[in-house]
């Protein structure tokens, strides 16, 4: 396992090019002096889309705020300022201190190595994110978990991913079907041998109708997206040449990833601002 220096610097590093892949697709990024600023494909302030990440000390607060009211001025859009539990001290403080609201801190985690297989529940298939029609519905699954299920498409898309994005040579994705419906799938985006798990999504209500299989662990939702994320992280390791896998994870989900054996080693905190011009 790397040190404790080792894994935060991994996990900027990751999370800057998960950042930079994202906003790639239709979206804004001006990086320097380890600054990244990012505006993405639509102007809701979601924290991997519309941002600000520090990823070492070169510059201030003062100097962060600057820069960032320049960049979202020009763009007209409010972000998020997130901040390193294992570098940003000062930075945090500053944003308390201009009272800008917290949005939820999500744990840092890693995992040595890939976990046992967990087969989905009886009924349920797999499916690699391989073709149009699958990197669609991993698309409206994620949507419909965040209950935007009747969300235009391209709207689904610049909120949330490109389904086209899950092509890269560098992404493995995974959906589980049941009756023919998508209901859970997760990705992974590796980079720096860093598996990093992403969009792990799970529907919470079944269509009218249909009924979610009993899952092999507690709760249907984790069991669901665990065998997914467990099929991405083999192909991560095995062929994408991964040595390691980290994750950002909610409050809510942390335990799904620690059944599977990862460990929180750090966090990061994101402060919303409001847009200077609306």
């Amino acid at each position: 396992m790397p040190t404790h220096a080792e894994l935060t610097a991994l996990a900027d590093q990751t999370l800057a090019e998960y950042i930079r892949y994202l906003t790639a697709y239709g979206g804004h990024l001006h990086e320097r002096d380890g600054l990244l600023l990012f505006a993405g494909a639509h102007r809701q302030p979601n924290p991997y889309r519309n941002g600000v990440l520090r990823i070492d000390d070169t510059l201030a607060p003062d100097e962060v705020f600057s820069r960032a009211e320049r960049f979202f001025t020009m763009h007209r859009r409010s972000y998020a300022i997130w901040t390193r539990e294992h570098g940003d001290a000062e930075l945090e403080q500053a944003c308390i201190a201009a009272g800008y609201r917290e949005l939820e801190r999500l744990p840092e985690m890693s995992l040595p190595a890939p976990p046992p297989y967990l087969p989905p529940a009886e009924g349920v298939e797999i499916r690699q994110a391989a073709d149009v029609p699958t990197r669609e519905d991993y698309l409206r699954l994620v949507a419909g978990a965040w209950g935007m299920t009747d969300l235009p498409r391209d709207v689904a898309a610049q909120l949330f991913f490109e389904p086209d994005s899950l092509t890269a040579p560098n992404v493995a994705a995974f959906v589980a079907y049941y009756d023919g419906a998508a209901i859970s799938a997760a990705m992974t985006h590796v980079s720096h041998g860093v598996a990093l798990g992403c969009q792990a999504a799970t529907i919470r209500r079944p269509a009218r109708g249909q009924r979610l299989p009993k899952s092999p662990v507690p709760g249907e939702e984790r069991g669901l997206a665990q065998s997914c994320l467990c099929a991405a992280l083999e192909l991560s390791f095995s062929e994408l040449g991964a040595e390691l896998s980290l994750c950002q994870t909610s409050g809510l989900g942390q335990q799904a990833w620690m059944d599977l054996g990862y460990e929180p080693f750090s966090s990061y905190g994101r402060y919303l601002v409001p847009s200077p011009v609306l």
